[in-house]
């Protein structure tokens, strides 16, 4: 006979192209659609198990931190907790691989809420300046022609520090007054260059944004880097983010960057 359900902490990585998002979709490939089918399969469940997340990635965003919760009941002759969960994680990863990797599955402390309990997310976006694509980045990065003016791009992204209204930055939920704030308390935010010649060949800079916040609003990162971006290629300046962070007018702003580069690598817990 199985035992109660308690609740369960996964850990998930994941390439973000093929499938709409991370949030169950009826009759759309779905992370969290594709994850649950095959906990139901592992564990002979009659139905896919409802998972909670701790940030909804949308369709072609990727993850390497990732944390999500379930309430499964292990089977009386299961093991111990720590090895249970780690033949769930394997089971899993053999089915979902390579698109889907359950990094670990273990026993979730009390109380546990893989998104309400979350005091942070730090997303990561990666982009290929160069003057053609690189075969080995296609999916992963955004590619710009460039050039681009790092040091501008680093200074100016230090404005989003602490608490302001991303309005200018948001795609607005249906049904909300314009006229809101959408009030968000960024953590840290920084601007490098990261190079690899075995993908980078002779030619060409990834530039990384990485950025923390307790919590983030739509299309927020990817606002974020158009704007960096437009900044890093002088059709902006650190004055014009500076100003729609206190208006919140996105009027003239660029559109969001492409989802490919945008990456979920880390979620904080108190």
């Amino acid at each position: 006979m199985p035992a109660a359900a308690r609740r369960w902490r996964l850990d998930v990585a994941y390439r973000g192209e093929g499938y709409h998002g991370f949030a169950v979709q009826p009759g759309t490939r779905t992370v969290a659609g594709a994850l649950s089918e095959a906990l139901a399969t592992v564990l002979q469940l009659p139905a896919p198990p409802p998972l909670v997340c701790a940030g909804r990635t949308d369709a072609g965003v990727h993850a390497l931190g990732q944390v999500v919760h379930v309430d499964l009941a292990m089977p009386d002759d299961g093991g111990d907790d720590e090895a249970w969960g780690t033949r769930v994680a394997r089971s899993c990863t053999r089915l979902l691989a390579p698109s889907i990797v359950v990094r670990s599955c273990r026993p979730a402390p009390e109380g546990f809420d893989a998104r309400h309990a979350a005091t942070s997310r730090t997303y990561r976006y990666l982009v290929h300046e160069a003057a053609s694509p690189s075969p080995l980045l296609v999916g992963l990065a955004w590619q710009v022609a460039g050039p681009l003016d790092v040091r501008a791009m680093a200074q100016a992204a230090y404005a989003a520090l602490g608490e302001h209204d991303f309005r200018a930055l948001c795609r607005r939920p249906s049904g909300t007054d314009a006229a809101e704030p959408i009030v968000r308390r960024v953590l840290d935010v920084a601007v490098d260059v990261v190079g690899d010649d075995l993908v980078l060949g002779a030619d060409g800079r990834l530039i990384r944004v990485t950025i923390q916040a307790s919590s983030f609003c739509h299309q927020m990162v990817r606002s974020f880097v158009a704007v960096l971006v437009a900044i890093g290629s002088r059709s902006l300046n650190a004055a014009d983010l500076n100003e729609r962070l206190r208006t919140g007018d996105r009027a003239g702003l660029p559109p969001p960057a492409p989802p490919e580069g945008l990456c979920l690598v880390a979620v904080g817990y108190g």
